[in-house]
C-alpha cells in the first residue's frame, strides 16, 4: 500500500479504478516525486474511456464536496475539484490507442512519465511507464522535447520549455532548441490568455530576468511583445550604460535583487513591504510579477521619443512614459490582464520617473506626500520600479552618490506611507467649511484644494484649524509653492 498518500486521495483513485481500470497517473506528480517533492493534491490521470463523463461522474457519486469543472469537451477532459481538502483532480481521455502513444504525443519527456493507478496505490511508483526516457533527463537535469513536432502541436510549449528550465534550474536540450526557429511566428496563433498563464509562470521565478534573456535570443521576445523590437540598439544619453531594451531587462534583474534583499534594502519596512508584493491583485498573478513586467516594458516609448540637441548633442526622451504607457495599454489588453493590473501598471510606467526627486536630499515632506496621495498603495510598487531603474542606469553621468541618495530617500518615502496609514487623520478643514469660508462651490477647484490641504496637514506643515485656514486662503491666492506652512 503507497502510504504517502492521504486517505480521502488513495478513496478517490480507487472509486476511478472501479470505473475505468485503465487509469494512469501521468505527468508532474511523477517527476516532481522524482525529484524529491512529493505532492497529491494535483494529480493527471488519463485512461482508456471517457474523461469528461467520468470525471463528472466522480463528482456527482462524492456529492456536496466535489465539483465538476469541464476543461476540454472536445479533448475530452474534466477536473474535480474538491472542498473539504485541498485536491485537484484532472482526468483525461488517452490521446492515442494507448498509455505509450499518450506519453509520447505529451511536451517534454519529464512530463511524459506513468504509472497505473492500480500499481500506484500498492507499490507507489515502481512500475513506471517511460517510453520518452525522462528518468534519466531527470537525473541528467535537461528539459527535452518528446517529438519533433511538440512545438508545432502546441506552440505555447516553447514558453513550458524556458519556465520548467528556469523554475527546474535544468537546461534545455541542443535538439528542442533547434526546433524554434520554426515554431516561434506561431506563437501568435494561440490564445493569449496562455501566452499569459506561462508568462506569468516565468515572471514569478526569482531569477526571471536570465530566462527572458534566454527567450529574446530565440526571437520569441520579438514575438510576443513586437512593441519592443524598436528599443533594440536604441543608444541613450550619458545617464545609462546600455541601450533601452538591455536596460529594461537590466531593469527586472535589478528588482529581482531588490526583492531578494528587502531586508538589507528596506531595513524595518521591509516585512511590510514583502506583504504587498506577495499579494495578488488578481488571483494567482502576485503583484512581484506584476511590477516585473512593468519594469520590462517601462522604457518602450523611448525610441518613439528620442531628440537629439543640436547644439550640445545630448540625447533627450521626453514625455517617454506616457508613450510608454500608451503602448502597455495595448499590451495588457492582447495579454487579457484585468483592469486593476492594466490600470496598476499603466500608473507605475507613467509615473516612473516621479521617484526622482527622492535622490535629493533635501526633498520636503510635502513633496514625498504629493507621491503617495496620487499613487496610494501603488507607491510601494513605484519606488521598487524607482530602484530598479536606477541600478540600471550607470553611465558615466550618473552621480556615485545618486544610489545611496534614492535608497535614503526610497527608505523616508516609505517610513511616510508607512505611518501615515497608521493613522487616517481627520481633515482640519473641510469641504462644506471651505465653500462656507470662501463662497467656493463644488467642483475640481474646490477638490484640488482639498488635496493640498491634506498633502500639508499629512506633512505635518498645518496641525490646527486656524492654520489651514491660513493656508486656503495663501492656496486661493495662488501662492502654494513659495510659502511654507
Amino acid at each position: 500500500m503507497n502510504n504517502c498518500l492521504d486517505a480521502p486521495i488513495a478513496s478517490i483513485l480507487r472509486m476511478i479504478l472501479s470505473v475505468d481500470s485503465s487509469v494512469h497517473l501521468v505527468g508532474g506528480a511523477i517527476r516532481d516525486n522524482f525529484l524529491g517533492r512529493p505532492h497529491y493534491a494535483d494529480l493527471d490521470l488519463v485512461l482508456d474511456g471517457d474523461g469528461f463523463e467520468i470525471s463528472r461522474h466522480v463528482a456527482d457519486q462524492i456529492g456536496k464536496d466535489a465539483a465538476f469543472v469541464p476543461l476540454d469537451k472536445k479533448g475530452r477532459t474534466g477536473r474535480v475539484v474538491f472542498s473539504g481538502f485541498p485536491a485537484i483532480v484532472d482526468i483525461s481521455s488517452f490521446k492515442g490507442k494507448d498509455i505509450v502513444e499518450d506519453l509520447s504525443r505529451r511536451d517534454f519527456t519529464i512530463n511524459s512519465m506513468a504509472v497505473r493507478v492500480s500499481d500506484f496505490l500498492n507499490t507507489g511508483f515502481t512500475r513506471l511507464v517511460d517510453p520518452c526516457g525522462g528518468r534519466q533527463d531527470l537525473m541528467n537535469r535537461r528539459v527535452r522535447a518528446c517529438s519533433a513536432n511538440s512545438f508545432q502541436d502546441d506552440p505555447v510549449r516553447i514558453l513550458r520549455a524556458f519556465r520548467f528550465s528556469s523554475s527546474l534550474g535544468f537546461t534545455i536540450t541542443p535538439e528542442t532548441l533547434t526546433l524554434l526557429p520554426g515554431s516561434v511566428s506561431l506563437l501568435t496563433s494561440i490564445a493569449y490568455e496562455r501566452i499569459r498563464d506561462e508568462l506569468f509562470a516565468i515572471l514569478l521565478e526569482p531569477n526571471s530576468a536570465a530566462t527572458l534573456e534566454h527567450m529574446d535570443v530565440w526571437k520569441i521576445i520579438d514575438i510576443l511583445f513586437p512593441e519592443i523590437r524598436p528599443s533594440k540598439g536604441c543608444a541613450q544619453n550619458d545617464y545609462h550604460h546600455l541601450d533601452v531594451w538591455s536596460h529594461s531587462l537590466e531593469t527586472v534583474r535589478q528588482l529581482e535583487a531588490v526583492m531578494a534583499t528587502l531586508p538589507m534594502v528596506l531595513c524595518n519596512v521591509a516585512d511590510k513591504v514583502k506583504v504587498y508584493i506577495d499579494s495578488e491583485p488578481v488571483r494567482g498573478r502576485p503583484r512581484k510579477a506584476i511590477l516585473k513586467l512593468a519594469a520590462l516594458l517601462h522604457d518602450t516609448g523611448k525610441p518613439w521619443t528620442k531628440t537629439i540637441d543640436n547644439r550640445t548633442g545630448r540625447v533627450h526622451f521626453f514625455g517617454h512614459e506616457k508613450i510608454s504607457k500608451q503602448l502597455f495599454d495595448d499590451i495588457g489588453y492582447r495579454l487579457k490582464l484585468a483592469r486593476r493590473e492594466i490600470e496598476m501598471i499603466g500608473r507605475w510606467i507613467s509615473g516612473h520617473m516621479r521617484p526622482s526627486i527622492l535622490t535629493c536630499p533635501s526633498v520636503s515632506k510635502r513633496a514625498i506626500h504629493r507621491i503617495l496621495r496620487e499613487f496610494r498603495l501603488d507607491a510601494i510598487g513605484l519606488f521598487l520600479l524607482f530602484l530598479a531603474d536606477l541600478g540600471a542606469s550607470l553611465g558615466p553621468h550618473r552621480g556615485f552618490s545618486d544610489a545611496e541618495d534614492a535608497l535614503s530617500g526610497v527608505g523616508r518615502a516609505l517610513d511616510e506611507y508607512f505611518g501615515s496609514t497608521r493613522i487616517r487623520r481627520a481633515p482640519l478643514l473641510n469641504g462644506h467649511e471651505l465653500m462656507d469660508l470662501f463662497g467656493i462651490q463644488q467642483g475640481p477647484s474646490l477638490g484640488k484644494i482639498i488635496r493640498r490641504l491634506g498633502e500639508l496637514q499629512d506633512a505635518g506643515d498645518i496641525t490646527s484649524h486656524d492654520q489651514a485656514v491660513m493656508a486656503a486662503r495663501r492656496i486661493l491666492a495662488g501662492d502654494t509653492e513659495s510659502q511654507q506652512f
